[in-house]
């Protein structure tokens, strides 16, 4: 829970000043090769592909600052110990307000092999005034 508390408060601290600085919408994405994750029936390692970032930030007329960012997998494939081949669907959506000292992600990713659905990431937090509230209903803990 720890871990995914300072994973989720780090990626906000990078992505605040990159939306802040964005006009109107910024586009970045970055290699996630080699990235593992430990899950209850498979441990898999990325072999290939990108996160795609898009970030979004309004300023209101009162100074407060709104922002977005959703990133999505592009071509990421992964394998297993066992050699067989997946794919990562879905999205991690970010979401804040500066006046409001609120945060929300929302992460919902798909590890999809030959038979559908192998794991998969369900997390959602809210950091609201000094204090982190998370649901984790997937079956694997982000890295």
């Amino acid at each position: 829970m720890r871990k995914q508390a300072g994973l989720f408060v780090l990626v906000v601290a990078l992505l605040l000043p990159l939306a802040a600085s964005a006009a109107p919408a910024h586009h970045d994405s970055f290699d996630v090769t080699g990235t593992v994750f430990p899950c209850p029936t498979h441990t898999y390692t990325i072999t290939s592909g990108t996160l795609k970032i898009v970030t979004h930030t309004t300023e209101a007329a009162s100074g407060n600052t709104h922002f977005t960012a959703t990133t999505t997998p592009n071509h990421v494939s992964l394998v297993d110990e066992n050699g067989t081949v997946y794919s990562l669907s879905g999205a991690i959506w970010f979401a804040g307000d500066s006046e409001e000292e609120l945060l929300t992600a929302i992460h919902m990713l798909n590890i999809v092999g030959p038979g559908g659905v192998s794991d998969s990431f369900r997390l959602v937090e809210r950091f609201r005034f000094g204090e982190l509230i998370t649901f984790d209903f997937g079956s694997c803990e982000l890295p």
